[in-house]
């Protein structure tokens, strides 16, 4: 039988952020419901702990137990999302086995701004950007539209349809609000419309594959708001934003444009040492250029999610799914 521990972080206080930024918290309870429901479907011996406001319980806990395997679902330390990093870290130098990308990748995927320079140098399209670490003068002479986000955060924290902006008055306004709001650098982003893809992609047998691309239908979005995946349409189930967004799996793609999608996602996980999972999200504009706007490895995959809804279109269970991350974990120990 194989322990497997599920490690998660748990969200006790706002530490920066919108009051409303802990609704994304939500869905970590039904993965970790979902996740343990697998792992025992599975006929393993699984317990959940949780990374609080001190490390040294889970250090104490991990040596206690001694685990095959950990699951890792932490996306952050102390509400720090830099420091989501530094679990797998922790876990290397324990010489425990775990779920998920390396800590390497995490922490240069948490860097938008470093994954754009990367993506750049490899000749892979991604949205001209700036960074700006604190506040300037006034913004002028920019070509709009623009979308401004937090450098650092996951889950669309901090991206609502007021990141759009459309004139210097408000690009300034909305970096300011970053910069307070959530203690980090903005990034500022040209803003590509048009198609909105979302890639997953899963390591077996030695090889990465594409799941069955979804994408993000926006056709019912109420006049005036910007097409984007913010906070409101992922977790405020009352808004607009949420209800009329669709997701559509599998895409409607031409052959050779749904062949080139997958290539790309795949040269983007393979370019940033993603392991075992991950998700790339791609914009299509109206000339067919393909955009890489994040990577995202250790994705959500909560039963609600887009990875979930690709591996139900694809005929992967999710305990099929579980299984395959912990056999591959169990292979690296050492």
């Amino acid at each position: 039988m194989v322990k497997v521990v599920i490690l998660y972080n748990l969200f006790e206080r706002l530490q920066k952020g919108e009051e409303k930024d802990i609704l994304a918290e939500g869905a970590i309870i039904e993965e970790i419901q979902a996740v343990e429901n697998a792992v025992q479907s599975l006929g393993h011996e699984s317990i959940v702990m949780a990374v609080r406001e001190e490390i040294s319980p889970i250090i104490h806990w991990l040596k206690e137990y001694q685990p095959d395997v950990v699951f890792n679902l932490c996306e952050s330390v102390y509400g720090n999302s830099c420091w989501e990093m530094n679990i797998p870290a922790l876990l290397d130098l324990f010489r425990i086995p775990y779920t998920g990308s390396p800590p390497l990748t995490l922490g240069l995927c948490q860097d938008k701004g470093k994954v754009k320079d990367i993506l750049q140098s490899h000749g892979i399209l991604t949205p001209r950007y700036k960074i700006f670490e604190q506040t300037i003068g006034p913004v002028k002479g920019n070509i709009f539209p623009i979308i401004v986000k937090p450098l650092h955060e996951d889950g669309s924290l901090g991206i609502t349809r007021e990141s759009v902006v459309f004139d210097d008055k408000t690009l300034g306004k909305q970096i300011q609000y970053i910069l307070q709001q959530y203690q980090q650098p903005a990034l500022v982003e040209e803003f590509v419309d048009g198609r909105e893809l979302n890639v997953g992609l899963m390591e077996t047998n030695g090889s990465v594959g594409t799941l069955p691309i979804s994408e993000i239908d926006y056709t019912e979005f109420p006049e005036g708001i910007p097409k984007i995946c913010g906070y409101e349409a992922k977790w405020v189930v009352e808004s607009a934003e949420y209800q009329k967004t669709k997701p559509v799996c599998p895409a409607s793609l031409e052959w050779l444009m749904e062949r080139k999608v997958r290539d790309i996602a795949i040269r983007v996980f393979k370019l940033f040492e993603c392991r075992d999972y991950a998700r790339v999200d791609i914009r299509i504009d109206r000339d067919g250029k393909i955009y890489v706007l994040e990577v995202n490895p250790n994705p959500d995959i909560s039963p609600q999610s887009g990875m979930a809804r690709a591996l139900k279109v694809q005929g992967t269970t999710y305990t099929e799914f579980v299984g395959n991350l912990i056999e591959r974990a169990l292979e690296r120990k050492s």
